[in-house]
């Protein structure tokens, strides 16, 4: 009798334990919906606390202009002036993550944009002496280049947001213009190499890039205005052809500004229609189980 009494008090627990999860899977999707009571009163709602809520995991994809900065590292140590170039333009794609499931301020960027490289010299004014290399006091490159950066967002309310990037960037020089100093104007070598590329010239460009910006948010749209600054690893050219014993460096050292606009392909807050039918459709099964 005891034996039999025992079984029968497993099997019931079994099955209350059984109707507890499913009736707890329904209560936490039915979470996910605002539902208010019959009676809406004055009472209720001044004990109602809403909670903000946490942007999802979403795409966004977008467009983006501005100008490029070059400026430059070299040795031997020579002064140089920022130039300014643009047209700089490019695409990229971001996805927002949260990060060990705890950090949803997180996000990668992946994109490619046509940009600039080169330097300019500066004349000294008590001289009059500029410095050159191989003839040219100033060079310009066109550079396209793809990237990946690492994002972390701060959202102040629902449409403001400051932004971090890091990460990393390479790039293949496909054109090049030199402007000589005087003396070199009319060198015959030297308008050979005006508009081309020397052998010692590298053509691969990599390294980091990382900057500082804002966004202004009107779902499903974004408005993003960044600063950055790029540092090469690759120098101009070769470091030693000019002598097997004595190094020369020159490595980008540029900055950058640019305005984009964005398009959440995602939705940042709240479920999108494919996921609402879904979620109803679980409702609704775990009601007729």
């Amino acid at each position: 009798m005891k034996k039999h009494l025992l079984i029968c008090l497993l099997l019931a627990g079994a099955a209350f334990v059984s109707r507890a999860q499913v009736r707890e899977e329904t209560v936490d999707l039915e979470k996910e919906f605002f539902s208010l009571p019959q009676e809406v009163t004055p009472e209720y709602l001044d004990s109602t606390s809403i909670k903000s809520v946490k942007p999802n995991d979403y795409w966004m994809v977008g467009v983006y202009g501005g100008a490029s900065f070059q400026y430059g590292n070299f040795n031997p140590h020579r002064s140089v002036r920022w130039v300014v170039q643009y047209p700089v333009y490019g695409f990229s794609l971001i996805r927002h993550f949260t990060m060990f499931g705890i950090f949803p301020n997180m996000a990668l960027e992946l994109g490619a944009q046509m940009n600039y490289e080169g330097y300019e010299f500066k004349r000294n004014k008590e001289t009059g002496y500029i410095p050159t290399e191989s003839g040219a006091y100033k060079m310009m490159m066109t550079v396209p280049e793809a990237f990946m950066l690492s994002h972390f967002h701060i959202d102040m309310g629902d449409h403001f947001k400051l932004l971090a990037k890091v990460g990393l960037y390479g790039g293949y020089r496909t054109s090049i213009t030199r402007i000589p100093d005087e003396p070199y104007a009319q060198s015959s070598t030297f308008l050979e190499y005006e508009h081309a590329f020397r052998d010692y010239d590298k053509r691969v460009s990599y390294g980091v890039k990382g900057g500082l910006g804002f966004g202004l948010v009107f779902d499903p749209f974004e408005i993003h205005v960044n600063v950055h600054v790029k540092w090469g690893w690759n120098s101009f050219w070769q470091p030693d052809y000019y002598s097997p014993y004595y190094y020369r460096f020159g490595y980008p050292l540029d900055g950058g500004i640019n305005i984009g606009l964005y398009y959440q392909l995602t939705p940042r807050h709240g479920h999108s229609r494919a996921e609402l039918r879904k979620m109803a459709r679980r409702i609704v099964e775990s009601e007729n189980r």
